[in-house]
């Protein structure tokens, strides 16, 4: 301090810090704003989106000023599953697609959709045959295995079976997650005005969101794959494999990881469980797991409130179980009818 420089009042050193925490702030706030995560409205129970990224989803209508997007679904298959728009001249339907959202292919168009790209791949090698998409939203194995008696009540038969799996199949304890799941924001989840306007908020919100995400919901998925539940499921999919085969086809399982950080992704054991019993009740099983890991989790999300797979996840599923299908020769069946 010089000669002529006076000592900062109390009130000059006051004003001073909070003009440096104020100055701080903003630049946290930009900062977040610029890098941070992002929030957005959702309604994607009902497969609803408030913004369309990556420009593939229509405009499905507008409500209070605010365009609401998504894709239609026709489920016009016997008690639900998906359709096109118009199915004349389409090959014999000697395949039955079950699952739940993620094969019926939420946010997804119809010729996009896993088992429709599987019907294409299929009809450009020579084979005349299709996949009926019985897949319905919220089905686990034991609404699988009804749907697969539903479906063959009436004689039909199929020469393959698949049946897309997901991690939630074997029945999870909803109890023990609140809130965000994997996949999509769960019922009771209310929008945060908050983070909608403070990115700082929204990036502390976010952690902590991610955190609770970790260890509960993580914890609940792989309860579901030990002890007494995983001995009863693995006998109820046995069942339902020696019941196709009965019926003179071949069910393939296709096991869906959960589109979420890859890089420390917590459910490789689930999906080993799952490949070992397989292999000891000799059941055909396709782990998705090393085909969808060689991308980025958030570049397959059909939008960033809602983790079912896009439709490059769908392409990347029917590719790799047409190749397994050759590789294990089940497509023979499809050339003899």
């Amino acid at each position: 301090m010089t000669q002529n420089q006076k000592p900062l009042t109390a009130r000059e050193k006051v004003l001073a810090f909070v003009f440096f925490l104020v100055g701080t702030s903003l630049l946290v706030e930009v900062g977040f704003r610029l890098f941070g995560p992002k929030y957005y409205h959702f309604n994607n129970m009902f497969a609803e989106y408030t913004t369309n990224p990556r420009g593939y989803f229509d405009t499905l209508y507008e409500k209070d000023g605010q365009a609401l997007y998504g894709i239609k679904m026709n489920t016009a298959v016997g008690v639900g599953g998906r359709r096109g728009v118009d199915m004349r001249g389409r090959p014999t339907e000697k395949i039955l697609g079950l699952g739940d959202s993620q094969a019926q292919g939420q946010g997804v168009r119809f010729k996009d959709t896993m088992y429709e790209q599987l019907s294409d791949t299929l009809s450009n090698s020579g084979i005349t045959a299709s996949v009926r998409n019985a897949s319905v939203s919220g089905y686990d194995l034991d609404e699988i295995v009804s749907r697969y008696a539903y479906e063959t009540s009436t004689g039909a038969q199929y020469d393959l079976v698949l049946y897309a799996m997901v991690l939630d199949d074997y029945g999870l304890n909803r109890d023990e997650i609140e809130g965000l799941d994997f996949i999509q924001y769960q019922p009771g989840y209310t929008f945060d005005p908050w983070r909608a306007r403070s990115a700082a908020w929204n990036f502390v919100a976010h952690t902590a969101e991610q955190l609770a995400l970790s260890k509960d919901t993580s914890r609940a998925y792989l309860n579901s794959f030990r002890g007494k539940n995983l001995e009863a499921k693995t006998e109820q999919l046995t069942r339902l494999a020696q019941q196709v085969s009965n019926d003179g086809g071949t069910l393939v399982v296709m096991v869906l990881p959960l589109l979420y950080d890859f890089e420390n992704y917590p459910f490789g054991e689930i999906h080993q469980t799952l490949v070992n019993s397989a292999s000891e009740n000799n059941i055909h099983l396709i782990d998705l797991l090393p085909v969808l890991n060689t991308e980025q989790a958030q570049d397959l999300w059909v939008h960033p409130t809602d983790h079912h797979p896009n439709e490059r996840a769908h392409k990347m599923v029917a590719d790799a179980v047409h190749q397994y299908l050759e590789t294990q020769q089940l497509t023979e069946s499809l050339k003899n009818h």
